[in-house]
């Protein structure tokens, strides 16, 4: 296992043109540098776990924090460079530290679990938590329905939640005639009917 210990810069970024985007979690410790890949809807609900941790463990829940120390230059191929494919999160109360364990599928396959281990302070976990809504606002859209991104202008966006329906398609109206035509119809079937109430 790769331990960075608290890391001195946290931060996430998104790497490509909107639709084609890529995200990681980069990190730094001294002269080591880390990028962990994941999908846009990981990165959310990292996001999401960030804040839940920090609400249901730490002491200082709604206190001031103070700034933190920025990444600065990143280089091309960082140290610790994987997709992730298992991500668990602790907190130590004592030092208000958040923990972050992460696993590529190579160490699952293996059963060498896991793969990198970081921590971070309370300021860098609030001030990541609030990146990575910028991260995701910066891209595509999400749909309000199903939560998935929407595509480029033109292209179109299956949603499941609307069972392939719009709310801005409109029906065709009926001819009248065609109307006309119908109520005939039905009323030469009546006729053709036979009495059994006899």
């Amino acid at each position: 296992m790769i331990d960075f210990g608290l890391v001195d810069a946290v931060d996430a970024e998104a790497v490509g043109p909107p639709g084609q985007r890529t995200f990681r979690i980069r990190a730094r410790t001294a002269d080591s540098y880390a990028s962990l890949w994941m999908e846009k809807e990981q990165l959310i609900t990292l996001g999401r776990s960030f804040s839940q941790v920090l609400a249901e463990r730490s002491r200082l829940r709604g206190q001031p924090v103070s700034g933190v120390e920025e990444m600065g230059n990143f280089p091309q191929r960082a140290d610790v460079d994987f997709q992730i494919a298992r991500l668990g999160l602790d907190f130590d109360q004592d030092q208000e530290r958040l923990i972050v364990l992460a696993d590529d599928g190579a160490a699952l396959e293996r059963g060498d679990s896991p793969t990198f281990r970081m921590e971070l302070g309370r300021a860098q976990t609030l001030a990541v938590i609030k990146l990575i809504e910028e991260v995701v606002a910066s891209g595509r859209p999400l749909c309000p329905l199903c939560r998935q991104p929407l595509n480029l202008a033109g292209d179109p966006h299956f949603c499941p939640p609307t069972n392939g329906h719009s709310a801005e398609l409109e029906l065709p109206e009926l001819d009248e005639e065609m109307d006309d035509e119908d109520e005939d119809e039905d009323e030469d079937e009546e006729d053709d009917d036979p009495d059994i109430s006899g």
